[in-house]
């Protein structure tokens, strides 16, 4: 297994039986993209944790215990861009779904090397979708039976999601947007579907950028009318969608600009943090064998200079002509 685990600090790989994740999906993730030690966008990511745990009503963990543990994460596993999902389970119960009031809280973290992506995708149209509940709505739940059974019938890329009222919400693995006259569009996610922090970038971007962004209901017959059409997700970033079933999009123009800006402000966005070494002599043991290595280099030239001078000075002792 190419990916490193650590549960409530500690590197290993088991859980309990009893842990409500195990038992009901009881619990929240979050999925970030570690590039140049920088976990990007990390404000975005531990806002909607705290969403979630209060609207699950799990007691939450703080900042510093997830960076910390981040960080020893990333480090052990010797990445240099790692994707780290964060897991917080509501705890340990037995059989039944009622749960202690002081149950505490299981934090597991993974890291896992990037995967290699395409440029841009092509997306089917799922036969499941959602069901709405505005209680488990914009948040990361780690119940995702909806997704699971999407990506089951996948016979493209990706797949559209729909709701029970055949209504655009996201892709199996991410949110959705469509342009049409210069104006960005995606989906209400009131009812059901994920609140992704690349999405919330993309409104970022678009104020910037001075773009049009309107969050509507969005039907499959207006997406396929669109000019250009994207997803998103914190892996990917910001990808143009070429086609949808049979239906070709072959201009990027608003999108290109969206991925140029995101590329621009991806490491510079203040909601970035640096993740802090959990080995912070290493840069000393790396500075030590620099010069001990320099010295080394010096210290064989000037043997070798040496060597050459004897050498010169034996030559000369002997006879230029050894005539008989």
């Amino acid at each position: 297994m190419d990916s490193t685990l650590l549960i409530n600090g500690k590197k290993q790989t088991k859980l309990s039986a009893l842990n409500r994740l195990v038992q009901f999906g009881d619990g929240l993730f979050e999925t970030c993209l570690i590039e140049d030690a920088r976990v990007l966008f990390w404000s975005k990511h531990f806002s909607r944790l705290k969403k979630g745990c209060d609207k699950l009503k799990i007691h939450p963990v703080s900042e510093a215990i997830w960076l910390k543990e981040i960080a020893k994460a990333f480090a052990i596993s010797k990445l240099d861009r790692a994707v780290v999902k964060i897991i917080l389970s509501r705890g340990e119960s037995t059989r039944g779904y009622g749960y202690e009031k002081n149950i505490k809280p299981t934090r597991i973290i993974i890291i896992s090397p990037v995967p290699d992506l395409p440029w841009q995708y092509e997306l089917g149209v799922c036969s499941s979708g959602y069901v709405s509940n505005q209680l488990l709505s914009e948040i990361k739940h780690c119940n995702r039976l909806e997704q699971i059974l999407a990506r089951s019938e996948l016979q493209t890329q990706e797949c559209i999601m729909l709701d029970e009222n055949a209504q655009v919400i996201s892709v199996t693995q991410g949110n959705i947007f469509a342009i049409r006259n210069q104006v960005i569009f995606t989906s209400s996610l009131t009812n059901c579907g994920i609140e992704g922090t690349r999405r919330s970038v993309v409104f970022d971007l678009a104020q910037v950028l001075g773009l049009q962004l309107e969050i509507c209901s969005l039907s499959l017959i207006k997406l396929l009318e669109a000019d250009e059409v994207f997803i998103t997700n914190s892996v990917i970033g910001i990808k143009p969608v070429a086609k949808i079933n049979q239906q070709l999009f072959s201009h990027h123009q608003i999108t290109n600009q969206l991925i140029s800006a995101f590329a621009r402000s991806k490491n510079n966005h203040s909601s970035s943090i640096l993740l802090k070494s959990k080995q912070p002599y290493l840069k000393f043991i790396i500075v030590f064998l620099a010069i001990s290595l320099l010295f080394w280099m010096y210290w064989a030239n000037t043997i070798k200079a040496n060597n050459s001078v004897v050498y010169q000075i034996s030559s000369r002792d002997q006879p230029l002509f050894n005539c008989k």
